[in-house]
């Protein structure tokens, strides 16, 4: 973990950690300066044995630190870093701090001061097979459940004669009953149910054939 923190220390000459460990790093960081001030190969080889570089980002830390630290402290006899306290951190208050190099050069980024307006995307798509075929489906059932709001709708604005309007006249309603009741009046009531009707039928059959 100290080795990845004096790393990250080197490449951007600022690191943001707890307050401990930022001294502990802090140790290590000045040794690694001394190191970088001697610069022949028995100090390049305990660097990179520190840093253990096992990628092209790395291999580039160790040449910034005898490159560009190593002359920048070479008139300076010790102190090269320092630590600066921050407000505990929240959540478990863990006291933290800044640990960076003196006379740190540092990259600011630049805050966008205008957002880029979002680009609208027109996506086409077709409808093939079972989906073609589910859309009509709903569209169908989307008609038919419009049809019943137009009709009222037409109604209500005059334009399409209301039902009530096409129902049979009250004369002809009541010609219909009163049929309906001769019928029923003309039909014998039989309490014994279909048999009784059945021979009934047969016993006025046989009075008709001998008559």
């Amino acid at each position: 973990m100290l080795s990845n923190l004096v790393a990250s220390l080197v490449d951007h000459e600022r690191v943001v950690t707890t307050l401990r460990i930022a001294r502990s790093a802090r140790r290590d960081a000045d040794k690694l300066v001394t190191l970088a001030k001697r610069n022949n190969l028995h100090a390049r080889r305990q660097a990179i044995s520190y840093l253990r570089p096992s990628g092209e980002a790395r291999k580039a830390t160790v040449r910034k630190l005898f490159d560009v630290l190593g002359p920048r402290f070479a008139e300076r006899p010790g102190g090269y870093t320092r630590i600066i306290k921050l407000a505990p951190r929240r959540g478990d208050n863990a006291p933290m701090a800044i640990l960076e190099f003196v006379g740190a050069e540092l990259t600011l980024k630049q805050r966008r001061t205008a957002e880029e307006p979002e680009e609208e995307l027109l996506v086409e798509t077709e409808l093939a097979g079972d989906v073609q075929v589910q859309a009509e489906a709903e569209a169908g059932a989307a008609a038919t459940a419009e049809a019943p709001v137009a009709e009222a709708a037409e109604e209500a604005a005059g334009e399409r004669p209301a039902q009530a309007a096409q129902a049979p006249a009250p004369e002809t309603a009541a010609a219909e009953r009163e049929q309906k009741t001769e019928q029923a009046e003309e039909e014998p009531k039989d309490r014994k149910g279909g048999l009784g009707r059945f021979f009934r039928r047969i016993i006025k059959r046989d009075d008709d054939a001998q008559s």
